[in-house]
């Protein structure tokens, strides 16, 4: 399945299409920070991908811009003033697109053997 292009829409389009395809959280600012809890990174309105659309290619959805991570707006919260400053000190709001990847398998790897420990060994 190939992954569609983003559309470019002006500042004041973009801040009004977050407005509308964001139901889980207000957005007042393009500025605005959210952190994706799929891929671990910080983002804001300039940076998350709007694609899709009416040329037959759907409706328009809201992307985490970082590469290979596909969540969407349900899997984007507000982060605390804690969580930026430690973010900002560990740097690892800097750190290269390519690592979350790896990142968020080893995430879910962890979660899945978690969820794994609740079942018996076939004997």
């Amino acid at each position: 399945m190939a992954i569609l292009s983003p559309i470019e829409v002006s500042a004041a389009e973009r801040l009004e299409i977050l407005q509308r395809l964001d139901r889980y959280r207000k957005w007042q600012a393009l500025e605005e920070k959210r952190y994706c809890l799929a891929c671990g990174q910080i983002i804001d309105g300039h940076e998350i991908l709007i694609v899709g659309g009416t040329r037959g290619t759907g409706p328009l959805r809201l992307v985490c811009p970082t590469h290979g991570c596909h969540s969407i707006p349900i899997d984007w919260v507000i982060p605390t003033e804690a969580v930026l400053a430690r973010m900002e000190s560990s740097g690892t709001a800097n750190f290269a697109t390519t690592k979350a990847v790896p990142r968020a398998r080893e995430n879910f790897y962890v979660r899945l053997r978690r969820f794994a420990t609740h079942f018996r060994r076939a004997a």
